[in-house]
Parts: C-alpha cells; structure tokens; sequence
C-alpha cells in the first residue's frame, strides 16, 4: 500500500526530513485491545495499558507491541469502534419455566438497559484528550458484522393446543451498520514512542452485569464477559 494521507507525508517529512518513498511501507491495520468487564462492574477501564507478553497478556487480549505505545511505528486513527464478546452462552439450556428470569439469561439486557447504555470513552495522547465519547458501545460500534444467532427458541407441550407453550431466547446486539462507525475527522497521527491512553469511565457509578443467569454463568476467570476498543487506520514503518 502506497502513502495515501498528507497527514503520514507531512509529519514523516518534519521528523525525518526528505523521505526516500522506497525505503517506507503504509499499509491499514487494527490495534485492539480486549479487557474483563467484572461482574460487579468498574469505575474505570484501561485499555491498550499492557502489551502482548506482559504478565498474562496474550495476543488474544491486545496485539500491542508495548504499552501505550505503537512502538516503533507511526499510525493513523481512523475510526474507533467497541465490541463486546463473551467465552461462552448456552442458549439450549433455555426453558419455559425460565421465562420468568429471562431478563438474567441473556446479554441482551445488559445490551439494552445495563452498562452498554452507560460510561464515557476518552482518548488521550499525551496528556490531551483527542476524543470523547458518551454511551461508546452504542455510538462507537463495532465495524465489521457479527455472527448472528437470533433463531434460538424453546417449546413446552403440556397436553393438546392450546395447553402448547413456546418462547424465543431474548437477543440483542450492538448495531452492525458499518455507517455508524466513530470516524476521526481529521484523521490522527500517533508517532512512534508516543504515549497514549483510552479508558472507559462510569462517572455515573458500578453497573453490575445483569445476565447473572447465564449457562455457564458469568465470571471473571471462566467464562469471562469481555470488553473491547479497536483503532482502525494506516500503519507506518520502514520496510524490512
């Protein structure tokens, strides 16, 4: 991929001077950051504060060379998006005589009326805040399209119609229209070695996991519930 940013060329050219095109390499990448949401909920959440390695830190949870920090490569914010995943949801251990307790059995409440609905996404570069965004789960949503299991339901004959009962798995999820996704205009320039932060508050207090009754259930070592932001732009780096 060739430069395509004046915003790449421009600051390329004032740390490095005259740039020989050939020995440069821009390509579109994606830096994630994927952290527990505990159960009980949080005041705060820290993303992209540990690389893959470090501690427990695997490429499943961040591909972050170091921490804070895009190493030795220059990259270009785009967009950022939100997701929200979990290990495991067992919607086939889900009865009619759960219907009472459904709200519990499933993300969907958590998507609509829990902490999704909920929190403040901030990110900084420095000590300067570059974007702020209320409700990122929603307004921040993912950017590409998530498996979509919406056909779960159950049934429950008791005796001939109309003593028949049956009842669908409640399902919700975030927006999957890419249009929604949060664009950086203009587009920012993290340089290589730049320190930089996102986090996730809740000025307005815990908001604990609704779906507590969840098959497995929910919890911060098992069966984690997932939380996660992703930077989508334009890497730079010398060619190898």
């Amino acid at each position: 991929m060739s430069f395509q940013s004046e915003a790449i060329i421009s600051a390329a050219s004032q740390r490095f001077g005259t740039i020989d095109y050939t020995r440069w390499q821009a390509l579109r990448w994606q830096w994630y950051a994927w952290v527990t949401y505990p159960t009980a909920g949080a005041s705060e959440l820290n993303f992209f504060g540990n690389a893959v390695g470090q501690g427990a830190t695997t490429l499943a949870d961040t591909n972050l060379p170091k921490a804070g920090s895009f190493g030795q490569t220059h990259f270009l914010v785009k967009t950022i998006s939100t997701g929200i995943k979990l290990k495991q949801q067992d919607t086939a251990s889900f009865t009619v005589a759960n219907i009472p307790s459904a709200d519990s059995r499933s993300l969907s409440s958590d998507i609509i009326a829990g902490f999704v609905q909920a929190g403040v996404l901030t990110f900084s570069i420095g000590a300067r805040p570059f974007a702020t965004i209320p409700k990122p789960f929603q307004y921040a949503p993912p950017t590409g399209n998530e498996p979509d299991f919406d056909g779960s339901s159950v049934a429950s004959y008791a005796g001939a119609p109309p003593g028949n009962v049956s009842a669908q798995v409640p399902y919700a999820t975030q927006t999957r229209n890419r249009a929604n996704v949060y664009r950086i205009d203009p587009n920012i320039l993290i340089e290589a070695e730049q320190q930089f932060e996102v986090k996730l508050s809740f000025p307005s207090g815990l908001i604990p996991v609704i779906a507590t009754g969840l098959t497995p259930a929910i919890n911060d070592s098992t069966n984690p519930l997932k939380v996660g932001v992703i930077l989508d732009g334009v890497l730079l780096r010398p060619m190898q």
